[in-house]
């Protein structure tokens, strides 16, 4: 089977990825006079959101007190007991 190859793609090959080299989408027919420039920008929206993120997200910092604050609580506590018994 022979398909068309009138079609129009959109090629990153910047996708900071350390999996993967390069990204090819294929523009929807109906969609092909779009400026490059907005379909450019709509790919690269896309691949962000498909992309598998190397760096790990940081702890927030509310948790980061949060913590820090109960095992405060939890030491003076410990000293308090082995003190009064």
């Amino acid at each position: 089977m022979i398909k068309g190859i009138n079609r129009r793609v959109v090629e990153i090959t910047s996708t900071d990825s350390e999996y993967f080299e390069k990204a090819v989408l294929y523009v929807k027919s109906d969609k092909r006079d779009i400026p490059p420039a907005r379909l450019e920008e709509e790919a690269r929206e896309y691949m962000g959101r498909i992309a598998p993120h190397d760096k790990p997200q940081p702890i927030p910092l509310a948790l980061k007190l949060g913590t820090a604050a109960v095992s405060a609580v939890a030491v003076t506590l410990l000293i308090y007991l082995l003190i009064c018994l």
